[in-house]
């Protein structure tokens, strides 16, 4: 078979490139920027919004739709009519959003589809690196606890997916608990060697700040979801080890590799 990879230079889609590769899968990826491609596969120079070249003759895709909106999947979509697909998707795809829509559009063009609904990707917390380097993060709802998972579970999980039957599995991925923000940033201190604390932020100062690449809606929403998961915190799901076989990696793990 072959595999498609979009996002092939991202913070997932380079690890399923690898995983693929080491399982012996012919790789494909599609990417903007020829110069920061994989070595060691086919590599097509476009954009995910025009596919058309990139989805000819594979067998398989790894999805990511990098908008805040749906319009114009179906379009993107039409070239993979048939094919094995693996969207990396959220949780919050339950309730429609931009990832209910991709979900939904998905499921009009195949029948072979497998869902990973993250909780939120622990590189994430590389937007705070700038700060970290202070001693000092300064964000909204440091006790929001969030089971953020690692970015090679994500990739372990398209991999399997991908070369084994998933078809019509949606999964919840995330890391093996959830823990506050203040606490993932004492942690990255920990990787490096130094304090560093968290320092409460208004909420409509983080909306503000957040709205500048997020949009406002967006924003608003990232802010508000924080809020709730004081009191109600990220659920954590066993399907990382039930599908990859392996425990799900700490946050802590995933700060020792990118900050010490």
């Amino acid at each position: 078979m072959t595999v498609l990879v979009t996002g092939a230079t991202g913070h997932t889609g380079r690890h399923v490139v690898a995983g693929l590769r080491a399982a012996g899968v012919d790789t494909r990826v599609l990417v903007r920027d020829r110069a920061k491609a994989p070595s060691g596969v086919e590599v097509v120079q476009g954009d995910i919004t025009d596919p058309a070249e990139a989805a000819d003759g594979v067998d398989a895709v790894y999805l990511l739709w990098p908008l805040f909106a749906a319009d114009g999947i179906a379009r993107t979509l039409e070239p993979f009519q048939g094919k094995k697909i693996v969207y990396l998707s959220a949780m919050s795809a339950e309730h429609g959003g931009v990832w209910g829509d991709v979900e939904a559009a998905v499921e009009k063009v195949t029948d072979d589809w497998t869902f990973l609904r993250v909780t939120g990707l622990a590189s994430n917390a590389l937007a705070w690196a700038q700060q970290v380097g202070t001693g000092v993060v300064r964000a909204a709802y440091g006790q929001a606890k969030r089971s953020v998972v690692h970015e090679r579970d994500v990739a372990d999980m398209a991999v399997k997916a991908l070369t084994e039957d998933h078809a019509k599995q949606t999964y919840l991925v995330t890391g093996p608990e959830a823990i506050a923000q203040a606490e993932q940033v004492r942690l990255i201190g920990e990787a490096l060697g130094k304090p560093v604390t968290w320092e409460e932020q208004p909420p409509e100062e983080a909306i503000a700040q957040l709205s500048r690449y997020l949009g406002a809606d967006f924003a608003a929403s990232a802010v508000h979801h924080w809020a709730s998961l004081v009191e109600d915190p990220e659920p954590v799901s066993l399907d990382v080890p039930r599908v990859t076989g392996h425990p799900a990696r700490p946050f802590a793990e995933w700060a020792r590799e990118h900050f010490s």
